[in-house]
């Protein structure tokens, strides 16, 4: 028996990385009945047989796990955009630190494209999420600033990468591998076709150091990741001092009086971007009905 990753699993097939190299695998009939799936990022069980074949027979348990896209123990979300061309969206920024913050997973805000714009953008940028705990690293990958210190930070960690297209994120990987990487090129380094941007894959950049391009978590619903809206209070880590000191019980945050996270808004404690987030969230969350 071996233990290693899923890098990928395509038509049934699973491709994991063990001591012995990448072994081609299925999985084993009884997982249908458990109505549980394999999936890139499990470190798994297999057992071989004859030259080349294996099958998974057993799943560690998962630190987190997607369904779309399907990924499992992913311990820290990059996320890049770009300072200029196209303009930082923060509205989605600022979902996936949501999401991320909801299922266990470190949080680097990637800035990239520093090269295109001054440094008033750059610093606006920080002045946003100063106060949230997140990591903020300005990066260009045209001049390599900023990214042996991305490097650095998810050195033996797996890290998902998250962006629009555009944004620089096939460069950035390109400079952390040292590989060229167009969109979608990361499967090409496991040597098994051609495939679709659809199918996540690992990449062991070095040893215990793996990485993913994750373009499907750009079109989730955080409702769809089971989010209410009562938890967003809590995925929001600069409110979390401010937490239980509101005059209201249940405070929404939003309309009420005596509230302290409106109050820290007001006094520059929290800024008006991630607040407006934070609401607008809120709002989309409270048509959700709980059994939906």
């Amino acid at each position: 028996m071996l233990t290693g990753y899923i890098l990928k699993g395509i038509g049934g097939f699973y491709y994991v990385k063990t001591p012995e190299g990448i072994i081609e695998c299925r999985a084993r009939g009884n997982f249908r009945k458990k109505d549980i799936t394999p999936c890139v990022g499990d470190l798994v069980d297999i057992s071989t047989e004859g030259d080349s074949l294996g099958y998974v027979i057993n799943i560690h348990e998962r630190k987190n796990h997607f369904i779309r896209p399907p990924i499992s123990n992913v311990d820290t979300f990059v996320i890049v955009f770009s300072a200029k061309n196209p303009d930082p969206d923060f509205v989605f920024v600022d979902k996936l630190t949501v999401i991320a913050k909801k299922y266990g997973a470190d949080v680097i805000l990637c800035v990239n494209k520093s090269d295109l714009c001054d440094d008033d953008m750059v610093e606006k940028i920080k002045g946003i999420y100063e106060n949230s705990g997140f990591d903020v690293i300005i990066t260009s990958a045209k001049d390599n600033t900023g990214i042996d210190e991305l490097t650095e930070k998810i050195s033996n960690k797996l890290t998902a990468f998250c962006g629009f297209s555009g944004v620089g994120k096939s460069s950035i990987l390109s400079r952390i591998t040292g590989e060229e990487l167009e969109t979608g090129d990361v499967s090409k380094k496991l040597k098994r076709g051609k495939h679709t941007t659809r199918c996540v894959e690992l990449l062991e950049y070095k040893e215990n150091s793996f990485l993913a391009d994750t373009p499907g978590f750009s079109n989730l619903e955080l409702s769809v990741m089971g989010i209410r809206k009562d938890d967003l209070e809590g995925l929001f880590p600069e409110f979390n001092k401010y937490l239980g000191d509101c005059y209201f019980t249940g405070c929404s945050h939003r309309k009420e009086k005596g509230c302290c996270i409106k109050d820290a808004v007001d006094n520059g404690d929290i800024s008006q971007e991630r607040y407006s987030s934070y609401v607008e969230f809120y709002d989309i969350l409270s048509k959700i009905k709980d059994w939906e």
